[in-house]
């Protein structure tokens, strides 16, 4: 197989991937258009691949976003608590959102 043929075909699949469909209905539509057999289980492979390396890119922001949100938290707790502030905002709220990111993005890294 032509590799120029084959990128055609991940190409396309990538794009039908982001409409929605399952990689069932993606197969069908790539056996239509003429791809080989086995060509699709290389290229349904590739396409589960990818969609896990994207989850994995979003999981690290997440987990960046939510620490960066903890140590705020924390710095912020201190600072209030040591002028005598109202700390409730920042010990609860930033830590709760903070624990949500963090935990959003490890289950994202973990293929959950």
């Amino acid at each position: 197989m032509n590799p120029v043929q084959s990128n055609d075909y991940l190409h396309i699949a990538n794009s039908l991937q982001k409409q929605g469909l399952s990689y069932d209905q993606i197969s069908l539509q790539l056996r239509e258009q003429g791809a080989p057999d086995n060509l699709l289980l290389e290229i349904i492979q590739q396409l589960k691949t990818l969609q896990i390396t994207r989850k994995r890119n979003t999981g690290f922001a997440c987990c960046g976003i939510g620490v960066a949100l903890l140590i705020i938290g924390c710095m912020l707790t201190i600072l209030l608590y040591g002028s005598g502030g109202d700390i409730k905002l920042a010990m609860y709220g930033l830590t709760t959102i903070g624990v949500i990111f963090t935990l959003k993005g490890l289950a994202d890294i973990m293929g959950w």
